[in-house]
């Protein structure tokens, strides 16, 4: 009888060791993401793809840009948890946790409002203030 509980133990060890290892590696291995997608813009009137939009990680200098289409397709692995920036000229920054779904990513930015601060004078000649030689 004491050589069956002894043995009883031990599977019992094995088993909760190769579970432990088993959770932990599948795990690790479903962080690592390839992330690709699609920018677009979106202003009052219509919805357009952006050529040349900016992709980051956040607090690094890993970045690519948008193609003619609008896609991107992210040049490393990225992990649950990190931050992409999408930003564009006109349009304001979007920022995208990825978490284990995110294998594609279908971006939409708002048009930013830029309002021009005073007014242009048209009807005063412009004169350089250099000395003339």
């Amino acid at each position: 009888m004491k050589t069956q509980t002894i043995t009883q133990n031990q599977n019992v060890k094995l088993f909760f060791v190769l579970a432990f290892v088993f959770f932990f590696s599948s795990v690790l291995t479903a962080q690592e993401i390839q992330v690709k997608g699609v920018v677009k813009g979106k202003s009052a009137e219509f919805t357009e793809i952006l050529n040349g939009a900016n992709v980051y990680l956040k607090d690094t200098n890993v970045a690519t840009s948008t193609n003619r289409k609008g896609e991107f397709t992210f040049p490393q692995k990225l992990k649950v948890g990190d931050v992409l920036v999408i930003s564009y000229l006109g349009y304001l920054k979007k920022q995208i946790k990825i978490n284990e779904k995110s294998t594609f990513l279908d971006i939409t930015l708002q048009e930013d409002d830029n309002e021009m601060l005073g007014a242009l004078q048209t009807n005063k000649r412009y004169q350089s203030k250099r000395n003339k030689q």
